[in-house]
C-alpha cells in the first residue's frame, strides 16, 4: 500500500516537472533568468563605482591646494594717465654718461630674474637732467656691506633713465634717490643726502612692509618713505 503511495507521488512530480519544462520552452529564457539578473546587478555595482571614482577626481582637482607663490620684490602700481603726463619725456631723460652702480635694468620687474638670489636690493635712481647727480656709491656699498654682514644678500642695480619705472618714480618721488627694496616686503626711498644710515633705515623700513605685494606698491605706499 505504502508502494503504490509513493509510485503516485513520483508520478505526480514527474508530471509536474514535465508541465514546469514545457510552459517553459528553449526560446523563453526562463532558466537564464537568474543569471540575467546578476549580470544587471554587477553593471549597477560597476557604474556607481565608476561615478565614485569620477566624482573622487574632480574634487581632489579643485580642492588640491595650488603651489605656493614665490614670495618676489614688490613692483610699481600702474601708472595712470596723470602719472604719465607728469613724468620726464623722452627729451629731457638725463645725461647717458651719468655713471651707473651696480647692474643696469630696465624696469623694476626684471629683478625677480636677475636678483632672484638676493634678499633685498638698492637700485639707484638718477636725477633729471641739468641736476647735480653724483652717484651715491660709496655709501650704498658701505650700507650693503653693513647689511650683508647680518646673513643678507644684496645687490646694487641702477634704473635705466628711458624706461617707463623711470619716468613713473620720477614723478612720485625726489631724484636723484635710492630705492630699498626687500623681496616678499616692500620698498622705500631714501633721498636727498643719502647716507649709509639711511639706506639701512630704509632697508628696515621696506622689511616692514609685510603689506604690500607684486602689483599695488609705489615708492611712498609700500612703506614708510626714507629721509629726505
Amino acid at each position: 500500500m505504502n508502494s503504490s503511495n509513493e509510485d503516485q507521488k513520483q508520478a505526480d512530480n514527474m508530471d509536474l516537472l514535465k508541465q514546469q519544462a514545457s510552459a517553459c520552452g528553449p526560446g523563453c529564457n526562463c532558466h537564464d533568468a537568474p543569471s540575467g539578473r546578476v549580470r544587471w546587478v554587477l553593471g549597477v555595482i560597476v557604474l556607481l563605482v565608476a561615478a565614485t571614482l569620477v566624482a573622487r577626481a574632480v574634487v581632489k582637482n579643485h580642492g588640491a591646494p595650488t603651489e605656493p607663490a614665490v614670495p618676489g620684490f614688490a613692483l610699481l602700481a600702474p601708472a595712470t594717465t596723470a602719472d604719465s603726463q607728469s613724468s620726464t619725456s623722452p627729451g629731457e631723460a638725463p645725461e647717458a654718461t651719468e655713471a651707473s652702480i651696480g647692474r643696469t635694468i630696465g624696469s623694476l620687474s626684471e629683478l625677480n630674474t636677475v636678483a632672484a638670489a638676493n634678499d633685498a636690493v638698492f637700485v639707484y635712481v638718477r636725477g633729471k637732467k641739468g641736476a647735480s647727480n653724483d652717484p651715491p656709491t660709496t655709501p650704498m656699498k658701505s650700507a650693503a656691506s653693513r647689511i650683508g654682514s647680518q646673513g643678507y644678500k644684496i645687490a646694487l642695480f641702477t634704473l635705466e633713465t628711458g624706461s617707463r619705472d623711470y619716468q613713473q618714480l620720477a614723478a612720485q618721488m625726489s631724484v636723484p634717490g635710492v630705492l630699498a627694496m626687500v623681496k616678499g616686503r616692500g620698498m622705500s626711498t631714501v633721498s636727498g643726502d643719502i647716507t649709509e644710515a639711511k639706506l639701512i633705515q630704509g632697508f628696515v623700513a621696506a622689511s616692514s612692509a609685510a603689506g604690500c605685494g607684486p602689483g599695488g606698491c609705489g615708492p611712498a605706499g609700500c612703506a614708510p618713505a626714507g629721509s629726505k
